[in-house]
């Protein structure tokens, strides 16, 4: 009988660190997020401002001027965005402004007098270094996601997820498909 308390006190002791182990990692994704979105936060500050610099020297680049723009407005309601479900589509809509922005710099390259322009270098430099903190941001959040996978994932995980508050597991932040293709050097020649 003492072995059997024993071996049930055990058990609950184990079962009560497991999941705090889960909600501790929940918890971090959630940090992890909230690090995401401070960085595509100062993102979105800047694109507005890029496009003011650059509506003055590209004007035959309105389409994509006003697909940024759109972008934008899709994406900013997703910041803060929690939901694991949601995350995905949030990742999708940010590697499109990502794509974007590249595609608005190299456009940029070709009107000497707005790569000149002291404003629209140093946005760019802002941007650039935004995106850095970008990478890193993701850097953690993916270690974050792996960290709670594993503990959901291993038994008994999959028994105290539910009480922990994970019903679905969040994605992993992937690059676009885009960027797997290798470069091809004669492409930008």
């Amino acid at each position: 009988m003492t072995f059997f308390l024993i071996l049930l006190i055990g058990a609950g002791v184990v079962l009560y660190l497991w999941y705090a182990a889960i909600v501790r990692r929940r918890n971090a994704v959630g940090e992890a997020l909230g690090s995401i979105d401070a960085q595509l936060q100062q993102r979105h500050d800047l694109i507005p401002n890029v496009l003011a610099i650059a509506r003055r020297f590209l004007e035959h680049e309105r389409g994509l001027l006003e697909e940024l723009t759109a972008l934008r407005a899709r994406a900013m309601p997703k910041l803060g965005e929690r939901d694991f479900a949601g995350i995905a589509e949030k990742f999708r809509t940010e590697e499109a402004i990502s794509a974007d922005m590249t595609r608005l710099f190299a456009v940029a390259e070709n009107y000497p007098e707005l790569t000149s322009s002291a404003p629209m270098v140093e946005a760019q430099r802002s941007y650039d270094e935004v995106e850095a903190n970008i990478a890193a941001a993701r850097r953690f959040y993916n270690s974050a996601v792996g960290d709670l996978r594993n503990a959901v994932q291993v038994f008994p995980g999959t028994l105290v997820a539910g009480l922990a508050g994970v019903r679905d597991l969040p994605p992993f932040f992937e690059a676009a498909e885009a960027a797997r293709q290798p470069v091809k050097a004669s492409d930008h020649l």
